[in-house]
């Protein structure tokens, strides 16, 4: 028997010694049946209404009874039973919606790389123990680096470990929607019933909500409840919580009180590795040259969807001009992509800004990132390059010229960043190629 049980039946026997008439206790209280606690509220059933109306005046005893024995604040709201199982059912029927998961979203075929793996492992950990690891959990990148593949592979991770769990995936342009469909068709209790007992909620593109004040006021009720009743909550956007223009300062800090990690652009090597991922998907039966993923790699890296974009044109580009080909090779691949990439100007006179803009370009970032603060990888490894082709194209240049032109940076750390440049030419491969494309877009 558990506590309410317990804690109920411990009442009706205090009140029976109070009570006069034990007939008229037989008869109307001792069918009397506890059945949820619900917002403070002790749910308690009669067999019809008829009892209703005769149990109705001894409810501030029944209370006060109850809440001596438990030592809480509790209301007792009577229910005949007939109505309290049909609205059970209706309720269950409320719950039985469809999840919106991804299947082709896993975990299984989510291409790990530095720019990514905190987000990632981060992920993990809430779809092995949702509502207790981190929630909520926001995670925020560019458009198309993730974010939605994490979302509904946090799902159905959870979902393949507990079928019975509930959850739901959605837009935050959809829950709005909805609210507000709700509202018309004066729904709005169901709505809410729905939604606070989603045991995993994932929201994509909150950044929609920014703004809205009604959804806002809604979704920070809903945020607390599943909060507060130990369930899992992730969000994504495409800025971190404190750069949500227009969303309410309470939401902006309940966003942050969880775990907020971020998604960069994918650097070379995972680049290379969602392209191999996505031919593996697709059941590639001809063979493409690394020159090739190289060169889509390097070219197209923006974010996933213009990797897997590139490798579409080019499987498309092989099917209708190159039927008799047998291997994809770089020449091959230039003319697909003829149209689609700056081939490099010749002959240019060669100017800091002139390599701090290829090197940019070539990793897919812009100058401000080169000259920030930043320590994420790929942008590191991108500043420390251009500083050693600066160094190495420009003629009597010094270090600390160099260093004035990224930022304000010290000379030693100019030298630095050449010297370990210097070094990994000479052990890393792929390191070495992608200097000497960007030195071919150059010279």
């Amino acid at each position: 028997m558990n506590n309410l049980s317990s804690d109920w039946e411990k009442t009706l026997e205090i009140f029976k010694t109070q009570c006069d008439d034990k007939v008229f206790f037989d008869s109307y209280f001792s069918s009397l049946k506890v059945r949820d606690v619900v917002d403070g509220d002790i749910i308690v059933t009669v067999d019809t209404q008829w009892s209703l109306g005769e149990v109705h005046p001894f409810l501030s005893k029944l209370e006060e009874i109850y809440n001596t024995i438990t030592s809480g604040h509790y209301h007792i709201n009577l229910v005949v039973e007939e109505d309290y199982i049909q609205s059970i059912q209706q309720k269950n029927e409320l719950l039985n919606f469809e999840d919106n998961l991804n299947a082709d979203f896993t975990f299984e075929n989510f291409v790990v790389g530095g720019s990514n793996r905190i987000a990632q492992n981060a992920s993990l950990a809430v779809a092995m123990k949702p509502g207790i690891s981190y929630s909520p959990l926001f995670i925020h990148s560019n458009s198309g680096l993730g974010k939605t593949h994490l979302l509904n592979a946090i799902g159905n991770y959870a979902k393949s470990k507990d079928p019975s769990i509930k959850i739901l995936f959605t837009t935050s342009e959809n829950f709005v929607n909805e609210y507000i469909q709700s509202l018309s068709n004066h729904t709005i209790d169901e709505f809410n019933y729905k939604f606070r007992h989603i045991d995993i909620l994932l929201i994509d593109d909150i950044q929609f909500m920014a703004s809205k004040e009604s959804s806002s006021e809604i979704f920070f009720n809903i945020f607390n409840s599943l909060i507060s009743n130990k369930k899992q909550i992730v969000i994504t956007s495409d800025k971190p919580p404190r750069d949500l223009k227009g969303m309410e300062s309470r939401l902006v800090s309940r966003f942050s009180s969880g775990l907020t990690v971020s998604i960069d652009t994918p650097e070379f090597e995972t680049s290379k590795a969602i392209l191999r991922k996505k031919i593996e998907i697709e059941n590639v039966d001809y063979p493409i040259t690394e020159e090739v993923l190289d060169f889509i790699a390097s070219h197209f890296n923006q974010d996933v969807r213009s990797l897997e974009g590139s490798l579409n044109r080019l499987m498309f580009w092989k099917l209708v001009n190159g039927k008799d080909i047998h291997c994809i090779d770089l020449n091959f691949a230039l003319d697909a992509f003829s149209d689609t990439y700056d081939k490099p100007h010749k002959n240019t006179e060669l100017t800091v800004d002139t390599i701090k803009n290829c090197v940019a370009d070539y990793y897919n970032l812009t100058i401000n990132q080169l000259n920030s603060k930043t320590r994420t990888s790929n942008i590191i490894v991108a500043r420390h390059i251009a500083m050693y082709l600066v160094r190495d194209l420009i003629k009597d240049i010094s270090f600390i010229q160099i260093g004035h032109e990224f930022g304000g940076r010290d000379h030693s750390t100019v030298m630095k960043a050449c010297d370990k440049v210097e070094k990994k030419l000479d052990k890393d491969l792929n390191y070495k190629k992608a200097i000497q494309d960007i030195k071919k877009k150059l010279l």
